[in-house]
């Protein structure tokens, strides 16, 4: 076990060192964090759409580096490791070190244990939910039953799309305990207690996840982002599933290797039907949610299931016997080849790094800043703003700006430079295609930059045009 939580820490720390800095979702984990405890932390907790408990977690580490950040995320990603092999081993000894493998080299978790996010956390307690689970329905004690109830709470107050895991996991025990309604109760304490946070969460859900289009590719890529080391589906899909034919074996070979797994072990295995339950009912309701345009269907959304994915995989090796040591050699064999591909999760660029953008900044010193899509907060842990004209046409105030966004540009005087930071990745249509379903954010802030370009080459010299990741600065002085 040793050599087995070493290889996956080794994993999880290489690379970590990110010059693109923190992405926005990143950012925002960091912002939220940094803010005073005393004034200010209830209220840009409450402006977000996921829940509190991570957020609580970060805030000692706040006003260290990025890469003391980062190793947070590294920590319950190595931790996960020995207990995915207690779980196994509720099996046998075989099964704990096949799980704990898996799980060391998982791309998948490898590149969430370095993400300044919650789902490296959320993992871990989704790994002791699913232990505590088994064992409580093995012998049913108190200490069992205090310590699936309380990883279902650390579910609950990380995830707000992890109380579609929490129900179907205590429907399930309920059944298996025959004990209905303790689940009912349960149910609805988990409502009394929940509601005034879940209410402030659906209400901010809407305004992130606007940007996703569902399709059957992201149930393919579900799974081969779990199993390969290929992760595709970590913001948004591609149209089809074999978006790059160069990367076919890595998507699919890992990916059936691990299906044949959970076929054999975790499907035919009887007293593990509950448990196969408990996952696929979880993305069931997440997929018809992604369906109805109620939720945008990325993996990272639903990991709390994939302890029991892993924990299926394990033992269909274990009863593959010497096929299966042969398939978990291949298996492993992947994630680790994927290591000297340029590809490989750990090398993978932020291209929205904010730090790209602070970088850029702060070289042109240019006295006003017109930020686009994000507001200046986005980039004060990577730029001096101290006596800057910060201006910005952002998600929360489009509408002001919606006939003439090249009106702000009045702000600045003859004579004076200005930075205009487009995010290229939301502000990319030149044209929209007839009958296209393209949502509006896409459409108002490719606008945005249109407008403003257009005004720079009018009123404005001396350009000076900076791209880096999915950013351009461009910096110019007013002549009339």
């Amino acid at each position: 076990m040793f050599f087995i939580i070493l290889l996956g820490f080794l994993l999880r720390i290489s690379y970590i060192i990110k010059p693109e800095g923190m992405w926005n979702d990143e950012y925002v984990s960091w912002y939220v964090a940094s803010t005073p405890l005393f004034d200010g932390f209830r209220h840009e907790v409450l402006r977000q759409c996921h829940m509190p408990l991570y957020y609580i977690y970060l805030k000692p580490f706040a006003h260290f580096s990025d890469t003391i950040l980062r190793l947070t995320s590294v920590i319950p990603g190595v931790l996960a490791i020995p207990v995915m092999y207690l779980i196994g081993k509720e099996y046998s000894k075989k099964a704990g070190y096949f799980a704990a493998t898996i799980t060391s080299v998982l791309s998948f978790l490898v590149y969430y244990s370095q993400e300044v996010r919650f789902y490296s956390l959320l993992f871990l307690f989704s790994a002791l939910a699913l232990l505590f689970t088994i064992r409580y329905l093995k012998d049913g004690s108190k200490l069992n039953l205090a310590g699936y109830l309380a990883s279902l709470a650390l579910i609950l107050f990380t995830h707000i799309i992890g109380v579609i895991y929490v129900f179907f996991s205590l429907l399930y025990v309920a059944y298996k305990k025959k004990k209905l309604r303790a689940f009912v109760l349960s149910v609805l304490a988990i409502v009394l207690l929940l509601s005034p946070i879940i209410n402030n969460v659906l209400r901010m859900l809407p305004a992130s996840q606007w940007w996703g289009q569902f399709s059957y590719t992201n149930i393919l890529f579900l799974f081969s982002d779990y199993f390969s080391p290929i992760l595709t589906n970590n913001i948004t899909a591609p149209p089809v599933f074999f978006y790059d034919k160069s990367l076919a074996l890595w998507l699919v070979v890992p990916t059936l290797i691990a299906f044949s797994g959970m076929i054999a072990g975790g499907v035919n295995e009887g007293k593990n039907v509950g448990i196969l339950f408990v996952a696929t009912s979880t993305v069931t309701v997440m997929s018809l949610l992604a369906a109805t345009e109620k939720l945008v269907f990325i993996t990272k959304y639903s990991i709390e299931i994939l302890p029991i994915l892993i924990l299926f995989t394990a033992l269909g090796f274990v009863r593959l016997k010497k096929i299966g040591l042969i398939l978990l050699s291949i298996f492993v064999s992947f994630h680790l080849a994927a290591i000297f591909t340029p590809n490989y999760v750990t090398k993978l660029k932020r291209s929205e790094g904010h730090k790209i953008v602070g970088d850029i900044l702060n070289a042109r010193n240019s006295k006003t800043i017109v930020f686009t899509y994000y507001e200046p907060d986005r980039f004060y842990r990577y730029t001096n703003v101290e006596d800057k004209n910060l201006l910005f046409i952002s998600k929360s105030n489009r509408h002001l700006y919606k006939d003439n966004p090249a009106e702000i540009l009045d702000a600045v005087s003859v004579g004076e430079s200005v930075s205009v930071v487009i995010l290229d990745s939301v502000s990319f249509l030149d044209k929209v295609p007839e009958g296209a379903n393209v949502p509006e954010m896409f459409l108002t802030f490719s606008n945005v930059k249109k407008s403003l370009i257009k005004r720079l080459n009018s009123d404005f010299k001396g350009f000076k045009v900076d791209k880096g990741g999915y950013w351009t600065v461009v910096t110019a002085v007013r002549f009339k």
